[in-house]
């Protein structure tokens, strides 16, 4: 059972609706779709999957119904699957191969090519791992045909679901998907904005700047996109039955650095600071906020448990808390930078110096100037953590960095989703 709703904000009153009946009535009587429809397959190493993919594809949109094309974009993969296409579909001028030999890898960045190849209005996306059935491709064209802007296939609606999943993916998913939904207000009314399966018609991302980071782009479109009305096509999430998954670790902060970025664009925050350096601030805080408790830690531990004078203890707790928040940030916030590690190290240790001095001097300023203790504490630690992270922008660190992980390891595929 469909639902659709407009997005809030926009000229039309928001309403949810059940769309059961049109879709039965659309499948009792077919009629040709007037407008051409593209399927976007981003692949890597998906040799075993991708002849079975693009026939289903090709099945499920027969050209009786509509004029389509299957467009797979392969990040150059290592098992040559953007071979395949070419050598078993090479006769049918409805499959087209697009190779991506570039460093800026990523499923995200491979389906923001595909919607700039594509030849037709509508675009649909599908994993080529089979964990979206082809099957209701036509559902979610038909939905465009019927007025909406964006065609989401749902594992949360009725008839929707998950097959299979272990206990820990399905909590990882419904929180990935409460963060989506309170960062980005706009999309809240949305049960699955984490899906990979959806249609779209290009006018809703005509002249929008995708910035895709990681292989969650249908949040890069509810975010940034122009439409107003919201289709939810119900489908069952597959098992993949072969190939390997790529969801990573890395994926994991991908997407809410992602979500961070887009939170900040949703709330129009963007013309006061840009939606990296934002997320990135909010990283070196955590690090931060994490070294602060190592230094409480080291200090209570020598003083407490090993009696050190507390001068000496203070020195050791400070170093402490520095090498932690060294290893954090060049981990974390700044993935892993290229350059000489050791001169890191010693400018982060100076940054980390002037940063204290900054601390201890506004401390001191504002206690004798009768600010309460606390009061005091709390703006001297702002002022100190503020000289460390534009420091580290500007001393330690590149403040450029690839906006997408993957380009060290190559697409992620919807066994993420």
């Amino acid at each position: 059972m469909a639902q659709t709703y407009k997005k809030k904000g926009s000229t039309s009153e928001s309403v949810i609706q059940d769309t059961e009946t049109a879709t039965e009535s659309v499948e009792a009587q077919p009629t040709k779709s007037t407008i051409g429809v593209s399927v976007i397959i981003p692949t890597f190493n998906e040799r075993e999957n991708i002849s079975t993919v693009i026939t289903q594809c090709l099945k499920e949109l027969p050209s009786g119904l509509f004029d389509a094309e299957v467009i797979v974009v392969d990040d150059d993969s290592n098992d040559y699957t953007w071979q395949y296409p070419t050598r078993l579909f090479g006769h049918d001028p409805r499959v087209r191969v697009i190779r991506r030999q570039t460093a800026d890898k990523g499923l995200a960045r491979s389906v923001a090519d595909g919607f700039e190849a594509a030849s037709n209005e509508y675009c649909a996306v599908i994993d080529a791992d089979l964990q979206h059935p082809p099957e209701k491709l036509s559902e979610l064209f038909t939905a465009l045909d019927d007025g909406a802007d964006i065609a989401i296939g749902s594992r949360h609606i009725d008839d929707g679901g998950i097959e299979n999943w272990p206990l820990w993916r399905k909590v990882v998913s419904k929180g990935a998907t409460l963060c989506a939904r309170v960062a980005l207000p706009s999309g809240r009314e949305v049960s699955d904005p984490m899906s990979g399966f959806f249609a779209v018609r290009r006018s809703v991302i005509e002249g929008v700047e995708l910035d895709p980071q990681g292989y969650k782009i249908l949040l890069e479109i509810l975010g940034k996109g122009t439409y107003e009305t919201v289709t939810e096509v119900p489908y069952v999430f597959q098992e993949r039955e072969r190939g390997e998954s790529k969801l990573t670790a890395d994926e994991y902060q991908n997407f809410l650095e992602h979500l961070g970025q887009l939170s900040v664009v949703d709330r129009d925050l963007d013309t006061v600071v840009t939606p990296q350096r934002a997320v990135r601030g909010g990283e070196f805080a955590f690090v931060g906020t994490v070294g602060t408790v190592v230094n409480m830690a080291v200090f209570a531990a020598l003083t407490a448990g090993l009696d050190v004078f507390f001068f000496a203890a203070g020195i050791v707790a400070f170093l402490a808390a520095v090498n932690w928040n060294f290893a954090g940030n060049w981990l974390l916030t700044y993935d892993r930078p290229e350059g000489n590690r050791l001169q890191q190290y010693a400018r982060f240790h100076i940054v980390s110096v002037v940063g204290f001095l900054v601390y201890s001097s506004t401390l001191t300023v504002a206690a004798f100037a009768g600010i309460p203790l606390l009061v005091s504490n709390f703006l001297a630690i702002i002022a100190g953590s503020g000289v460390n992270f534009f420091g580290s922008e500007k001393s330690v660190f590149p403040t450029t960095r690839p906006t997408d992980r993957n380009a060290a390891d190559p697409n992620t595929s919807a066994g993420a989703n």
